[in-house]
């Protein structure tokens, strides 16, 4: 991995310079209309499947259980947390707001809210996979969302994103610390630092953290100063929670093993 590392942070010296200089002109370009009282949290994987909707619908069900924020979660590409909490049977009977198809069709979406145990849900449904926004599109889904604490799930992570991520006040990495994962992931990570030298906080999540992994030889390739880790779940658990329709962190063995490091992560936010 040392090797591997070696050569590809050769290939990057040139290409980091030139991410500084375009994420710092992108960074001069915030929206004036965004509440003061609202924090915007971007929530990235560095490598494919790293777990972002996984964290994102916990952290949101932590959050709601504390009664001290009103979450509000943002799927931002094509995400899977309709299907995966049970979107459907939730409101079941209830009108559920299509935030994708009103962009599309240009009426507002001001004061919309799809609320469920404490959280409004702005969610891409089955129905709306078909729709991709633009990011100005984007931006106006996040600053108008419904909420104090505003999660956005950037689970397809795409070069449009580096503008949605500027406007953020706050920035969650999600580590796969499986070495291929990592190695897919180098590039993405070399981005996220530079964002984080230059004016934003990033908060690194190693996930799916077992007894598996070489703490050591991890932590010499990700170079990460404090990270805060989060244990892997057991998959019987996750398969429980989607079978009954609930976000794993309302399983009571999902909420012991991940409590204090979502309490982490909460204080990390409220800090910055």
């Amino acid at each position: 991995m040392a090797d591997q590392l070696h050569l590809i942070t050769e290939d990057l010296d040139h290409g980091n310079q030139r991410m500084n200089r375009v994420l710092s002109r992108e960074g001069e370009r915030r929206e004036t209309a965004t509440p003061l009282d609202k924090i915007k949290v971007g929530i990235v994987g560095i490598s494919h499947g790293a777990g972002v909707s996984f964290l994102t619908a916990c952290l949101a069900k932590y959050l709601a259980n504390t009664r001290e924020f009103h979450p509000a979660v943002v799927e931002l590409g094509n995400g899977c947390i309709f299907d995966s909490a049970g979107m459907d049977k939730r409101f079941a009977g209830r009108e559920y707001f299509y935030f994708f198809k009103a962009l599309r069709e240009g009426r507002s979406i001001r004061g919309k809210r799809n609320m469920e145990e404490g959280i409004n849900w702005v969610l891409k449904s089955p129905a709306e996979m078909d729709i991709t926004l633009d990011t100005d599109q984007k931006l106006r889904l996040i600053n108008q969302a419904s909420g104090n604490l505003i999660l956005c799930d950037c689970s397809q992570y795409e070069k449009g994103n580096q503008r949605l991520l500027s406007h953020m006040d706050q920035i969650i990495a999600v580590i796969d610390p499986l070495p291929s994962r990592m190695l897919e992931g180098y590039h993405r990570l070399c981005e996220l630092k530079s964002v984080e030298s230059r004016c934003q906080n990033v908060i690194y999540i190693i996930n799916k953290y077992n007894r598996g992994i070489n703490r050591r030889e991890m932590m010499d390739f990700l170079r990460l100063r404090r990270p805060i880790f989060l244990p892997m779940v057991a998959a019987e658990n996750i398969y429980t929670a989607e079978y009954i329709c609930k976000i794993p962190y309302s399983i009571q063995e999902v909420r012991n093993q991940l409590h204090e490091p979502m309490k982490e992560i909460a204080e990390s936010i409220k800090l910055y």
